[in-house]
């Protein structure tokens, strides 16, 4: 059930309405969806994506504070609403996907 603050519409709303409607907050907006059960292909493709985050996520772990502080620069001078830990796994991942799985050479360092 939808816990509600003040009236509905009005304030706040936030969880399932029965197996209909979904309220949540994203970045600060008050926001209502229609309640859908998401699909799991979990095809090939799918997996191997997958897989390239959880590479990524884990050579974020394992880089030293000064690399992720330059990410979290690198993101702020483009001004886009994410953290250095988001732009970081965008590009890692796309690293990936351009060159057949091959993970970057650590320290992985934003664009200049």
């Amino acid at each position: 059930m939808a816990k509600l603050h003040g009236p509905l519409f009005s304030l706040d709303a936030r969880g399932q309405l029965g197996k209909t409607l979904v309220y949540s907050i994203w970045k600060g907006l008050n926001y209502a969806r229609k309640y859908v059960i998401p699909s799991n292909p979990n095809t090939a493709a799918q997996q191997t994506i997958r897989g390239y985050f959880s590479a990524a996520v884990a050579a974020y772990k394992a880089e030293d504070q000064a690399t992720k502080d330059a990410w979290d620069a690198a993101n702020t001078a483009i001004g886009k609403p994410m953290t250095g830990f988001n732009y970081y796994l965008g590009l890692y991942v796309k690293y990936q996907i351009d060159n057949a799985g091959t993970p970057p050479v650590s320290p992985f360092m934003p664009p200049s």
